[in-house]
C-alpha cells in the first residue's frame, strides 16, 4: 500500500516509466491551503482577526460556520483589508483577493512568512528525490 509523500513507480504499456507522489496541503493535520496561509501570515491582521468575534456572534445566534469556510473568509479579509494599499483597493478583485492570487503571490510575497515551521513538511516533500 502506498501513502502520501512517497513516490510510486508507474509503468506504462508502451515502456514509459514515471514516478508519482501525492501531498495533501493542511496545517497540523486539518484544513487546506487557506488554513496554511492563515498560519503563515506575516503581517498584523486586525481586520481578519476580528472575524473570531463575528464567528462567536454567529454561533451565539444558533448558526454554525465550519473551519474550512471560516479560514477562507479569514484569508479573504486578510488579503483585502490587512495587506492592500489604498491604491490596490481600487482594484481589489485583481490585487487583493484569492481570484487575484497570482498578483498577490508575485507582488506581495512579504505578507507570508516563508520560514514558518508550518511549511517544513511541504518543503521536505518538495526536496524528495525521485
Amino acid at each position: 500500500m502506498s501513502s502520501t509523500k512517497q513516490f510510486i513507480d508507474i509503468c506504462g504499456e508502451n515502456g514509459t516509466n514515471a514516478q508519482l507522489a501525492c501531498y495533501f496541503t493542511n496545517f497540523e493535520g486539518t484544513g487546506e491551503l487557506e488554513t496554511v496561509l492563515k498560519a503563515i501570515k506575516a503581517r498584523e491582521s486586525p481586520h481578519a482577526d476580528c472575524l473570531h468575534s463575528w464567528k462567536t456572534c454567529i454561533e451565539n445566534q444558533g448558526q454554525k460556520i465550519d473551519r474550512k469556510d471560516f479560514d477562507k473568509f479569514w484569508v479573504s479579509i486578510y488579503l483585502r483589508y490587512d495587506t492592500c494599499s489604498n491604491q490596490e483597493q481600487k482594484q481589489a478583485g485583481k490585487k487583493c483577493s484569492m481570484s487575484g492570487f497570482d498578483y498577490v503571490m508575485q507582488h506581495k510575497k512579504d505578507i507570508w512568512n516563508w520560514d514558518n515551521p508550518a511549511l517544513d513538511d511541504l518543503k521536505k516533500f518538495f526536496k524528495l528525490s525521485c
